[in-house]
């Protein structure tokens, strides 16, 4: 049996962590089909990427619509049957509810 480690000391090559590197997706339209791209490396290998699918036609994916209220859904919510004014919209479960207190002082238990 022959040693090939003499001294029994495990290479520090083993035990480097690997270099650092980051991966991308890119989500692009080429010649009206959506296409994803996957790029890994800096963000250098990002933007050249990004060069490349300029160069040959790419477009971005079209802008989703924007999930923040607008002046027009404001307009759309409901009234609150007790007080007669417009309900708020609930950041967290999409309802609606009256920020109105009752004559008791306590919140307007309505919902939409």
């Amino acid at each position: 049996m022959t040693n090939t480690n003499p001294s029994n000391v495990t290479p520090i090559e083993s035990k480097q962590p690997a270099p650092a590197t980051a991966k991308f997706t890119i989500a692009a339209n080429v010649d009206g089909f959506a296409v994803s791209i996957e790029v890994e490396g800096k963000a250098d290998n990002l933007r050249a990427m990004i060069d490349r699918l300029k160069a040959i036609g790419a477009t971005p994916p079209a802008a989703q619509a924007s999930t923040t209220p607008t002046e027009a859904t404001k307009k759309t919510a409901p009234i609150c049957p007790t007080h007669g004014t417009p309900m708020k919209a609930s950041r967290r479960s999409g309802s609606y509810f009256c920020p109105r207190r009752t004559d008791d002082d306590d919140f307007c238990a309505e919902k939409a």
